[in-house]
């Protein structure tokens, strides 16, 4: 479903008003925040996806930490979380042992403790995590905060989803998918623990509305613009190849319907531009922070967290590449 299908679909429904209700759906943040307490408030999310690989144990460690990672981006702390399978009824059992144990293998490395869940018959098969956290009322970082003159972060390759794409379609071609597997499978929690150590101001995970889509996201709910040099991108090698050769997946077209009109301008090189609007599985985090606290960040962080842009004050709502 596209952004603008979702948006439509939401419209029908009432905001919910709740005084502890501290991040709801008003600025399509990665989780919602509900206050329990003055010192404690619970981050709750769900997602779910279909397989991006064929190995059931990789494709349940995907699922995890791309559900968990919604709780990374509030700046929050993961503790429980539920199992969701779809799956077909004459579907083989070790298959989906092997889905639920990889997706139980990385919720314990995010000290994440799964206590039960929901199966039920689908064509295809479906699986993912409801979870949830703790932060402190005081401590949430959203996608609505970001402030003029603050850098941005991106703290993983773009590409998953061509890549996965090339792959479903048997056309890798010299592919080296062991890196890629190895950034979709990894947590975001050192970069979601240096962030906080870097006070930074907004942060969201860059998933299925790709890399422009969150931006635009962001920029939305701060009301900035935010401004991005495509060059600066992180890429997984071979993506702008599988591009060159037509292969791309379906997210590009379809982000490009809902986001397209909010992103100006596209610099000397189409394919990195197009790029951007890929979606991304178990993507990384984009990370808003002042400039002076850009240091604090990279001493507790040793990841990729390469600068891709700046936030400004002019062009509300729009995200600029250049």
């Amino acid at each position: 479903m596209s952004a603008a299908q979702l948006a439509q679909a939401l419209a029908i429904l009432d905001r919910p008003a709740d005084m502890n209700l501290l991040v709801g759906v008003n600025t399509a943040d990665d989780a919602g925040v509900y206050k329990i307490s003055e010192n404690s408030a619970i981050v709750y999310t769900i997602d779910i996806l279909t397989p991006v690989v064929r190995n059931p144990y990789i494709y349940g460690q995907i699922v995890a930490a791309n559900s968990i990672s919604d709780i990374y981006a509030m700046g929050g702390e993961p503790k429980l979380a539920l199992n969701i399978m779809g799956f077909p009824g004459n579907g083989d059992p070790e298959t989906m042992g092997e889905i639920l144990r990889g997706g139980q293998d990385k919720a314990k490395e995010a000290g994440v403790l799964i206590i039960g869940g929901h199966t039920f018959v689908a064509d295809e098969i479906k699986y993912g995590l409801s979870v949830i956290g703790y932060i402190h009322p005081d401590k949430i970082i959203t996608n609505a905060n970001a402030k003029p003159d603050d850098l941005i972060i991106l703290t993983k390759p773009l590409g998953t989803g061509v890549i996965v794409q090339s792959v479903l379609a048997g056309k890798k071609q010299g592919v080296d998918l062991n890196p890629v597997l190895k950034t979709m499978t990894m947590l975001n929690r050192d970069a979601s623990v240096a962030m906080r150590k870097a006070a930074a101001h907004a942060a969201t995970d860059v998933t299925g509305f790709g890399l422009a889509g969150h931006l635009v996201e962001m920029a939305e709910g701060s009301r900035v613009g935010i401004e991005i040099e495509l060059a600066r991108l992180p890429i997984h090698e071979k993506v702008i190849e599988l591009l060159k050769q037509g292969i791309e997946d379906p997210g590009i077209t379809m982000n490009r319907g809902s986001f397209a009109e909010r992103v100006v301008g596209k610099g000397a090189d189409d394919l990195r531009a197009k790029l951007i609007f890929s979606s991304e599985t178990s993507g990384g985090l984009i990370i808003v922070l002042p400039e002076e606290k850009l240091d604090v960040f990279k001493k507790h962080y040793n990841g990729l967290a390469p600068v891709i842009g700046r936030v400004t004050k002019e062009n509300p709502g729009k995200v600029i590449v250049q």
